[in-house]
C-alpha cells in the first residue's frame, strides 16, 4: 500500500477520531490544529478512552502506548504535511475554511500526496479547486464516531483520478473500514436520504401527525434502530441536522427544505428536543409510512442518478447508520409494489420537486425485487514476468478474478442468497478467458 504516513488537519471530534483510526492500524499520523491546546485536547480525546479500556482489562497498556507513539501533534502545517502520503482535512463544515486549509497544505505537501476532505455534504470538486492537484483530491467521509464507525464514503470529484479512488478504498479497508464509492453530489449517498428522513420526523411533529415520543418509538420499531430521529439529533447536535438539510435544500429544491420547527429549535430555542412522553401506537403506521416513503424515494433516485449502487446504499444504512436493513432490502421485504405506493403518496405532496425513480416505477409495477448481489466479482490485472516474449511481441494481459462475499453488517455470514450469487459470479469468472487465477475473499468489517 502506497499510504504509510498520514496528516490530519484538525484535532476536533472528527479529526482526532480519524487520526486514531489510522494510528491504531499501524500508520504514522501527524495531527495538526491552530493552537497547542487544541492539539492536546485532540490527544486527550484519543488517549483518555483508551486508558479506560486498559483499566477495564479490554486493552493492553502496551498497545495503547504503541498507538500513541505513532501519533504526533503540531500547529505547523508545513511540518504536518511535508512527508505525508495522505492529507486529510477535518475542519468544520465551511467551504471557505476548507479551501484555505487545502490551499496552504498544497504549498508544502509532496507532489504525489493525496488530499482527502472529510466533508459530509460540501462539493469535493469545489474544495479541490483550491489545490494545485485537483486530480489527486477526493472525499473521505468518515461517520461519527470516526474511530469506531466502520463506514467511509469515498467520493470522486469532477477531476479525481480513478487510481486515487482505488488507493483510498484500499487504505480504508486496511484500517478496518467499509468503504463505499460515491459520486460528488450533495449529501453523497447516506446523508442524501438520512438527513431528509430526520427532517421528515420534525415535519410530522410540526404538523401534529404525532408527538416526539411516538415518532421516535415508531421509527425504532420500523427501522430496527436503538435511537429515534429526535434522540439522535440530541446526541449528534441539532444544529448539524439543520446545516445538512440546508445544504441539500440548495442542491435539490423545495422537497428538501428544512422544517420550520427545526429552524426554530436551532436559531430561537437553541436547545435539544424534549423527549418526554408516552408513545401512541395508533399513530405508528402514519409515521412510518412517511419515513419509509421519503427514505425509499430518495434512495431510489440517487441510485438512478448514478451517485452510488443500491448495494452500497444499503451498506451505508446498515454499517454507518446501524439500521437493521437498508432501504433497498426493506423495499424488497415489503414488496416493491407497496414501496412504490409509499413513495408516490409522499411525492404527491411535492409534485415535480420529488421525482419517483423510473427504476422503482418499473419494479413496482411488476412487484419485482431490486437485485442486491451479496458477492462481488472484479478483475485485477496480473503481473507480467517479462515486457515481451522472445519474438518481441507484447505479452498478452491476464487477470486475477476476485470474488468477495459482501455482507459486512452480519460478518459475511453465508445464506442461500450468498451461495446463489457466488455460483453465478464464479461461473462468470470461469467463463472469462482472461482470468487465470480466482481468489475468494470477504469484505472487511
Amino acid at each position: 500500500m502506497a499510504i504509510q504516513k498520514v496528516a490530519v488537519l484538525g484535532a476536533g471530534n472528527m479529526g482526532s477520531g480519524i487520526a486514531q483510526a489510522f494510528a491504531q492500524a499501524g500508520l504514522q499520523v501527524t495531527m495538526r490544529d491552530v493552537k497547542p491546546e487544541l492539539v492536546q485536547k485532540g490527544r486527550e480525546r484519543i488517549g483518555g478512552p483508551l486508558r479506560k479500556r486498559v483499566e477495564a482489562g479490554k486493552m493492553a497498556a502496551a498497545d495503547v502506548d504503541a498507538l500513541l507513539s505513532r501519533l504526533h501533534g503540531t500547529t505547523d502545517v508545513r511540518e504536518a504535511v511535508k512527508d505525508a502520503d495522505l492529507v486529510v482535512e477535518a475542519v468544520f463544515e465551511d467551504l471557505k475554511v476548507k479551501k484555505e486549509v487545502f490551499a496552504e497544505a498544497s504549498k508544502h505537501a509532496k507532489p504525489m500526496a493525496i488530499f482527502a476532505t472529510n466533508t459530509s455534504s460540501l462539493s469535493v470538486s469545489e474544495i479541490a479547486s483550491a489545490t494545485d492537484r485537483p486530480q489527486r483530491v477526493a472525499g473521505l467521509h468518515f461517520f461519527f464516531p470516526a474511530a469506531v464507525n466502520k463506514l467511509v464514503e469515498v467520493v470522486a470529484g469532477r477531476d479525481t483520478d480513478a487510481a486515487v479512488v482505488d488507493e483510498l478504498v484500499k487504505v480504508s479497508r486496511a484500517i478496518g473500514k467499509v468503504p463505499i464509492p460515491t459520486a460528488d453530489a450533495n449529501g453523497f449517498a447516506v446523508n442524501r436520504f438520512f438527513v431528509p428522513w430526520v427532517n421528515e420526523a420534525v415535519r410530522m411533529f410540526e404538523e401534529r401527525v404525532a408527538d416526539i415520543a411516538t415518532i421516535d418509538a415508531a421509527a425504532k420499531e420500523a427501522f430496527g434502530i436503538t435511537m429515534g430521529p429526535f434522540e439522535l439529533m440530541n446526541v449528534t447536535g441539532v444544529p448539524i441536522s439543520l446545516h445538512a438539510e440546508r445544504t441539500l435544500h440548495q442542491g435539490f429544491g423545495e422537497a428538501y427544505a428544512p422544517a420550520k420547527l427545526l429552524v426554530h429549535q436551532v436559531e430561537v430555542a437553541k436547545a435539544n428536543w424534549d423527549l418526554a412522553g408516552t408513545p401512541d401506537p395508533s399513530r405508528y403506521q402514519a409515521v412510518n409510512d412517511r419515513l419509509l416513503g421519503v427514505a425509499f424515494g430518495i434512495a431510489a433516485q440517487l441510485v438512478e442518478e448514478g451517485v452510488a449502487t443500491a448495494v452500497d446504499v444499503d451498506k451505508g444504512a446498515t454499517v454507518g447508520l446501524r439500521w437493521a436493513k437498508g432501504p433497498f432490502a426493506m423495499m424488497n421485504a415489503v414488496g416493491t409494489r407497496r414501496a412504490l405506493a409509499l413513495v408516490q403518496a409522499y411525492a404527491a405532496r411535492w409534485g415535480h420537486a420529488f421525482p419517483v425513480a423510473p427504476a422503482l416505477q418499473r419494479l413496482g409495477a411488476q412487484n419485482a425485487p431490486w437485485d442486491l448481489p451479496l458477492v462481488r466479482y472484479e478483475k485485477v490485472e496480473g503481473r507480467v514476468a517479462a515486457a515481451s516474449n522472445a519474438s518481441g511481441d507484447d505479452v498478452p494481459r491476464w487477470y486475477v478474478g476476485v470474488l468477495t462475499v459482501d455482507r459486512p453488517d452480519v460478518l459475511n455470514a453465508l445464506n442461500a442468497k450468498v451461495l446463489q450469487d457466488f455460483r453465478r459470479q464464479a461461473e462468470a469468472a470461469v467463463a472469462d478467458p482472461d482470468v487465470r487465477v480466482l481468489v475468494v475473499t470477504r469484505e472487511t468489517q
